[in-house]
């Protein structure tokens, strides 16, 4: 059996009142060029734990990536510097290099974490003493890239496996030869 409420014309004109209220109050903005972020939820979980695992034996070579989980439990597994900067966001960037200070903290790092330590040092806090920016007239440019979505740019040295990853609203200490050849390229 249904129960069907009456409603008398008081409470249906205060109803409508309250109705007009409400729709006076919304302010609508016409032409906003603010951007929307369409990027799905799952994205939008923050890194809270990265570790250096061994992922396999291929082709009779072990194989050791980096494995970022995230705080829904997902987790993704990134090979280099490189791999995080393909498929990270400026966020997660930011997650991960908070972690990694975290974890510097409270005691050494070694090995494959140290190197990321290095490049994540690297980005976030340049330091034009470190030996690295030192001795810049020793490097072969190869090429250089921007990657666009996180403003991070991307040297590619030749004769080493070096790369060194620099955010864009970040002050480097590059010397003017240096400039020179990125913007040739």
């Amino acid at each position: 059996m249904k129960f069907v409420k009456k409603v008398t014309e008081e409470e249906a004109t205060e109803y409508e009142k309250e109705k007009e209220e409400h729709r006076l109050s919304l302010k609508i903005i016409f032409g906003d060029d603010s951007k929307v972020n369409y990027e799905p939820l799952s994205r939008r979980f923050p890194i809270v734990k990265w570790e250096y695992k061994l992922l396999g034996n291929v082709d009779t070579k072990d194989m050791y990536v980096y494995k970022l989980t995230r705080a829904n439990g997902s987790s993704s597994y990134h090979g280099d510097m490189q791999a995080f900067l393909r498929r990270l966001d400026r966020q997660d960037l930011n997650d991960l290099y908070r972690l990694v200070q975290e974890r510097f903290q409270d005691h050494p790092l070694e090995g494959h974490d140290l190197l990321l330590w290095g490049d994540l040092r690297m980005l976030f806090d340049p330091d034009e003493k470190n030996e690295l920016w030192m001795n810049q007239l020793d490097w072969k440019l190869l090429k250089w890239k921007l990657h666009e979505n996180y403003g991070v740019h991307t040297l590619f040295m030749d004769g080493t496996p070096m790369e060194i990853n620099m955010l864009v609203e970040k002050k480097y200490s590059l010397i003017k030869e240096l400039l020179e050849k990125v913007l040739n390229l």
